[in-house]
């Protein structure tokens, strides 16, 4: 008869056990490669209950062994056998003597320091990094290159390589820095590891969230931008290791790699306990009582202690869930340096400055890098127990959750697939901290789609209507010969010169040639106009907004700056342009807002407006934007035979630095606040290279009158 694993579970959630019969039945269980998975989670559940075994320690601590936990075996067990120490020996890993490896990432230890290539798919709580950080204390790799996706997971990776590592690494997470040392670690974004030329002779690269190589939609230019960097590694690099959850296939590597090993692995560290509630999307009503409901019970006070993520499909219904958590009193006032400070510097009127004077935090892509990483930091240190959350904090981002919300199955106005649900379920549980996580799906769990769980990489898997811009951006060796001619077709037959294609991939080609014909048949006055070697005048900023709108109409609509007949695109970026700072630009938009909006949802709606735009089109968009501009314009005047040129350089570094020097600007992404480094920003400081700057800092900030106790508390959480 087979064994129901699920019967099992109830059964030791209730008085019905029989221990000896749970212990055998998992030993089926872990006998049959089949239902192996069912068996180490009915392991883990049993960890978690130990009390239940008492008298039985032996033959669990033999199901913990042959379930490869490991891991377990060392932190729950105390008295060890002479064969279970040798074991617990074989298994531990160069960096620490208290840290084990489970059987799978032995395995994988194992196939990289061997020299193969590895492309590993696993849980999120499988414990990859772990492997990372045992192949660089091996000294095997002196060039090693990370690949991540985020300037988030840039700064927490920076963070536990530099604690480890930094005596003998030196670390490169920013384009400001230069390399100094032999043996070197790059933690970069796609477009960060493109935009460097030292990039060569590497040992090891690794490109972690692997999936994120694949198409989702149409046109992706971080997807270009990934599948450019990875033909550029590929060609540097003697091995590589690729990491991701969830995956099942993935197809298009073996054109570029005959040696390498995918596997798909479902070992699990963790068990999980799914509630389903099958709640229409758009039904609020019921999605708060729901949440009431697993919050509070029938209680009036919080039955539900765990550190708790809830996923949600867009800011507003971040800013919604915190002031329904408000509404329905499941947390206490919150007071410190930091809450004041929030509320001092953005507004009280700010959902997230409510939120977090409640003990609640809110991530998601907009808001402040600081705010970001602080507000990760109080969740995993428990100081907050709900952290409400977009997209942004399945990207890797390292959090400590027991209890996981899924309240939305959207990601801004798209559906999400069994794929994404799944990552945000794997949110639930943390090995070594709780055996066992909760989800509860509020909407019903989205079907298994054909193919939803193969990537397919279209560097490897390149037809007749692969985008010309991937063609011109990867290394020539990896282009497929049956494209080949009909790429070079197209570049001796298109209206502007190729090289615009090489140098600026994340471009589709139609929007280069339509860019290029517009300000070749421009008027020579406004020709001239993009010519000024000053800032942008009335007159040149308002051609400027017309090739914006040209160039990123897309990317203008998710902030509604898009519309032809609205000059409001161009009187931003002017008054930001010419702010005194940063923070002067942003005072007074939000002054604007405390004193033009209507209520407090419409100022905080408004703010979260204000930092989208600083963000992704002053920070991002614009400036990409801008160098091809540049760029056109410098070929259609030699083209010409004339003198004029276009230099946006300065423009550009306002936007992408938030009016700081670039070596600060790198500072900010390591949650320093940008209000912080304009107090201590000076010319000389400015010019300092990236690590005096650092040293610098370390050395007198605690002294400086300047710096208030909270800016010095960021400083010291970034520094050290």
């Amino acid at each position: 008869m087979p064994i129901n694993h699920l019967s099992l579970v109830s059964q030791l959630e209730n008085s019905d056990l029989n221990p000896f019969l749970y212990l055998k039945s998992t030993n089926a269980l872990l006998s049959n490669p089949v239902e192996e998975n069912n068996g180490r989670e009915l392991v883990i559940r049993a960890l978690d209950n130990i009390d239940k075994f008492k008298g039985y320690d032996g033959l669990l601590k033999s199901l913990v062994r042959k379930s490869g936990l490991f891991p377990y075996l060392m932190s729950e067990f105390g008295n060890h056998t002479i064969e279970e120490k040798f074991l617990l020996d074989l298994y531990k890993t160069n960096q620490s003597k208290n840290f084990i490896f489970h059987s799978v990432q032995f395995k994988i230890y194992n196939l990289l320091m061997s020299g193969r290539n590895v492309v590993l798919s696993a849980p999120t709580s499988m414990g990859k990094s772990a492997i990372v950080d045992s192949l660089i204390t091996s000294n095997k790799y002196e060039k090693i290159v990370f690949v991540v996706p985020t300037i988030a997971l840039i700064d927490e990776t920076r963070r536990r390589i530099i604690s480890k590592f930094s005596s003998e690494y030196q670390v490169i997470h920013h384009n400001s820095q230069k390399v100094g040392k032999r043996k070197v670690i790059y933690i970069l974004t796609q477009e960060r590891v493109n935009e460097r030329d030292d990039i060569n002779n590497i040992d090891l690269f690794i490109i972690d969230e692997f999936y994120k190589l694949a198409f989702k939609s149409e046109f992706d230019e971080r997807v270009i931008s990934l599948n450019i960097a990875l033909s550029k590694l590929l060609t540097v690099s003697k091995q590589f290791y690729m990491i991701g959850p969830n995956i099942d296939d993935i197809r298009g590597m073996e054109r570029l790699s005959k040696d390498y090993y995918f596997i798909p692995s479902e070992f699990n560290t963790v068990a999980v306990n799914i509630n389903e509630f099958n709640i229409k999307a758009n039904d609020k009503v019921n999605k708060n009582k729901a949440l009431k409901r697993i919050l509070k019970g029938n209680s009036k006070k919080l039955t539900n202690k765990g550190q708790t993520i809830i996923y949600c499909k867009s800011p507003t219904s971040a800013a919604d869930i915190s002031r329904e958590l408000i509404r329905i009193g499941v947390t206490e006032k919150y007071v410190t340096e930091y809450t004041k400070w929030v509320n001092e510097t953005y507004s009280t009127e700010w959902s997230y400055a409510a939120a977090i004077s409640n003990g609640i935090g809110i991530h998601h892509g907009t808001l402040p890098r600081a705010v970001q990483q602080k507000t990760v930091d109080l969740f995993n240190k428990k100081k907050i127990q709900f952290l409400v959350c977009t997209s942004t904090i399945i990207e890797g981002v390292n959090t400590v959750a027991e209890n996981v919300i899924i309240y939305d199955n959207r990601n801004g106005n798209y559906s999400i697939d069994r794929f994404t649900h799944n990552n945000i379920k794997g949110r639930a549980g943390r090995m070594k901290v709780h055996f066992v996580g909760n989800v509860f799906c509020l909407e019903e769990t989205p079907k298994q789609t054909s193919g939803s769980t193969t990537v397919e990489v279209p560097l490897g898997l390149q037809t007749l209507d692969s985008p010309y811009n991937l063609l011109a951006g990867i290394q020539a060796e990896h282009i497929d010969q049956k494209v080949r001619s009909n790429f070079e077709e197209y570049k001796r037959w298109s209206n502007y010169p190729s090289s615009l294609l090489s140098d600026h991939p994340t471009f589709k080609a139609e929007v280069l040639e339509s860019t290029w014909s517009y300000i070749k048949d421009l008027p020579k006055q406004d020709f001239k106009l993009l010519c000024q070697k000053k800032f942008p005048d009335a007159n040149t900023m308002k051609l400027l907004s017309k090739l914006l709108k040209l160039i990123a109409s897309s990317s203008l609509s998710r902030c509604n700056l898009h519309h032809d007949d609205s000059e409001e695109l161009g009187i931003r970026l002017s008054k930001y342009i010419y702010a005194k700072s940063h923070q002067a630009y942003l005072s007074d938009k939000i002054e604007w807002l405390e004193n033009n909006s209507i209520g407090r949802i419409s100022i905080s709606d408004g703010i979260d407006r204000e930092l989208k735009i600083i963000r992704n089109i002053f920070g991002f968009t614009v400036p990409k934007v801008l160098f091809l501009i540049e760029d056109i314009v410098n070929l259609v005047s030699k083209e010409k035979g004339k003198k004029l040129t276009a230099d946006f350089g300065a423009v550009a570094a306002i936007l992408e630095n938030n009016h700081l020097p670039a070596n600060f600007s790198a500072l900010e992404e390591m949650g320093i606040p940008i209000q912080t480094l304009e107090k201590i920003v000076t010319e000389r400081l400015s010019e300092c290279e990236f690590n005096a700057l650092i040293k610098y800092i370390r050395r007198y900030f605690k002294a400086s009158k300047k710096l208030s106790k909270i800016d010095k508390l960021f400083i010291q959480r970034a520094l050290y």
